[in-house]
């Protein structure tokens, strides 16, 4: 069956320093978002890199929790990586993964609303003395199915003041499987992954970045990729239902940086 793409309701909030904000209808199954704008006052659609200059911080709320939250800049990024180039205007949010190897794998993260789900919405902070002429939500759906197993995306604030290695060990842990961290900087060399005191991972950069070419991976400028699905199976994606997880990262340069967290996680987390 052919999967519609239609217009969503017209968001409320859309003005400067604002919050927009996308009540998303119940009923069929969520596949894509694409966020569409046109700004400024001689008009044009928003390009890919200047996305981040007009909104900040997108949520994709369910029930009234940020089930994904990430910066305009950085999904645009995240798309890049995973080799979906950017449409002058257009901003995707893949909740199914196209990219994975096997149709279960791909469809398997999207967000059915035919039940358990009492309101989706998206919202969007649109950053201070910005002019946005138009913003539209649309979405690629399929037929309905209740809400369950699902994309989330966490993000981490992570206050590195030293060079030098860093154990990072505030991932939640639960009942649910990570596919991919991503640091919002390119500073880091040597990683490692200890999960109930095994090594799981130890790489350098050159590696890391091999590693990740082998699934066809776009590591993007300022950004650090781990990813444990670089062979594209969502069924090898990392048990997080564990008594001990701890990233260790060598930073070469200080700052505050953001870590996303992508999961497949169920209807309850």
């Amino acid at each position: 069956m052919a999967r519609p793409v239609k217009k969503m309701p017209t968001p409320l909030g859309i003005g400067a320093g604002q919050t927009a904000h996308c009540q998303l209808p119940l009923g069929l199954t969520y596949e894509r978002l694409y966020i569409r704008a046109n700004v400024d006052g001689v008009p044009r659609d928003v390009p890919a890199a200047d996305w981040g200059t007009y909104i900040d911080e997108i949520r994709l709320m369910v029930n009234g929790d940020a089930k994904i939250t990430i910066t305009a800049a950085d999904l645009v990024k995240l798309n890049t990586y995973y080799g979906e180039t950017p449409v002058t205007g257009s901003l995707a949010l893949f909740l199914a993964r196209p990219w994975m190897r096997t149709p279960d794998g791909e469809d398997q993260t999207a967000y059915g609303t035919l039940s358990g789900i009492s309101s989706f919405s998206m919202e969007m902070d649109i950053k201070t003395g910005v002019t946005i002429n138009s913003l539209d939500v649309y979405a690629m759906q399929s037929p309905g199915r209740p809400f369950g197993p699902h994309l989330r995306i966490q993000r981490y604030v992570h206050n590195q003041g030293v060079t030098g290695e860093a154990e990072i060990s505030d991932i939640i842990r639960g009942r649910y499987a990570l596919g991919a961290l991503h640091v919002t900087t390119a500073a880091i060399g040597d990683v490692e992954l200890h999960v109930d005191n095994r090594k799981v991972m130890d790489m350098d950069s050159v590696i890391r970045t091999a590693h990740n070419t082998v699934a066809g991976r776009t590591e993007q400028a300022g950004m650090t990729h781990i990813d444990l699905l670089a062979e594209n199976r969502l069924g090898q994606a990392m048990p997080m239902a564990v008594s001990d997880f701890r990233l260790k990262c060598f930073f070469t340069a200080t700052g505050n940086f953001s870590i996303y967290a992508e999961s497949i996680q169920g209807p309850q987390s």
